[in-house]
């Protein structure tokens, strides 16, 4: 018979452990608002916006359609009544929230007004009741889940927009502006799930400007606008997330703390 294998576990002293563990906290770090680099999309490319049910897509309709690109709204029948749109803009409605039909849709948009080269997702501001603790909303969460199945689609149209010079991938939450590090603002949690999909995004889509913006929801339509084209034409791609209150423009870093 073999022998017998010791249950004696090996001593930290054998292992070789390093004692000096250390944490990294995240906190705030105020950024100069954002350099200007002009920009384009392919010709014939359309820039897809989703509705958040409010001014807020009206604003940015305006604007996008001023700088020259060809916004198409895409509003949430099922769980939202659609925005105002300003005149000449095309929406196209969801009726249903199951991926087959999403991916019907995103097809048909393509074939109809031209390929895709920019996605900005405007996330609705749900109001959380304070009453009843953190909230966890269903309408809060097929949006999101919406969002995660747009960027497995719509992957190949902007990858190939990049190739021909400019594509992007942007998500719009509104937290507190200061990714719920605050603690001023009662949010529903649900919206920062859009953080770690675009993080991760914009390391997988080389290729693609991948960016997260956290709005205060207390800033107006009008300047969520001006801060979201800002960021559009940021010249640094090292920045994946942003934050606006009503005060300063933020990113999220990390110090490390010796425990040893």
């Amino acid at each position: 018979m073999g022998k017998k294998k010791s249950d004696r576990r090996p001593s930290r002293k054998q292992l070789n452990l390093d004692t000096k563990i250390k944490r990294f906290p995240v906190r705030l770090e105020e950024l100069p608002l954002p350099d200007y680099w002009e920009i384009s999309l392919p010709d014939r490319h359309i820039c897809l916006l989703t509705d958040d049910g409010s001014t807020n897509t009206l604003k940015l309709a305006e604007s996008l359609r001023d700088k020259g690109w060809k916004p198409i709204v895409v509003s949430f029948a099922q769980i939202l009544e659609p925005s105002p749109l300003p005149e000449g803009i095309n929406r196209v409605v969801l009726e249903q929230l199951s991926e087959d039909y999403l991916k019907q849709q995103l097809t048909a948009i393509t074939n109809t007004y031209g390929p895709i080269a920019a996605f900005i997702h405007l996330h609705p501001l749900f109001e959380a009741d304070s009453d009843r603790g953190i909230s966890y909303l269903e309408a809060d969460k097929a949006i999101v889940k919406q969002v995660f199945l747009m960027a497995k689609h719509l992957k190949p149209s902007l990858v190939a927009a990049a190739d021909r010079g400019y594509s992007c991938f942007f998500t719009v939450a509104r937290l507190d502006g200061a990714f719920g590090l605050e603690k001023k603002v009662n949010f529903n949690p649900i919206s920062a799930g859009l953080f770690g999909l675009t993080k991760s995004l914009n390391r997988e889509w080389k290729s693609v400007f991948c960016r997260a913006i956290d709005l205060s929801p207390y800033i107006a339509p009008q300047v969520s606008s001006e801060y979201i084209l800002a960021e559009l034409h940021d010249p640094n791609r090292c920045l994946s997330e942003v934050g606006y209150d009503l005060d300063r423009r933020t990113t999220l870093t990390a110090s490390s703390i010796d425990l040893g």
